[in-house]
């Protein structure tokens, strides 16, 4: 299956998502802030991103720009997540392309897995 990582300041959010994803066979790893997002990035090279549009210190948009610059996240496809921003409000900031997409928190975990399905389906993996 796919090498995940779900970026999210929300504990609670992180253990459900983090924990449907196991259980449907990928490999999932977690981040609280932007920050360790990039590294962990970095270090495991995720087929999907999972991005909280709202966190303490630089945002979601704020990683997904340094996501874009780095060569081996530059294509990675991302799920924005929030409660408080719009699709509209966030992708007027990051997505231009195709590889990104937005859901409402709280998220419907049929949903997620439906948009995770076709991220993953349109890249390959």
């Amino acid at each position: 299956m796919a090498k995940i990582l779900v970026v999210d300041d929300d504990f609670e959010i992180v253990s459900v998502v983090r924990d449907v994803l196991s259980r449907d066979g990928h490999e999932v790893q977690t981040a609280s802030d932007a920050a360790e997002g990039m590294k962990k990035a970095r270090e495991m090279v995720p087929d999907l991103i999972i991005l909280d549009f709202h966190m303490p210190g630089a945002n979601g948009a704020h990683l997904f720009e340094n996501l874009r610059r780095n060569a081996s996240s530059s294509k990675t496809p991302v799920i924005f997540m929030s409660g408080q921003a719009s699709k509209e409000d966030i992708f007027s900031e990051t997505c231009e392309s195709g590889d990104c997409c937005f859901l409402a928190k709280p998220v419907d975990i049929k949903e997620l897995r439906r948009v995770i399905d076709a991220m993953l389906g349109a890249k390959g993996v």
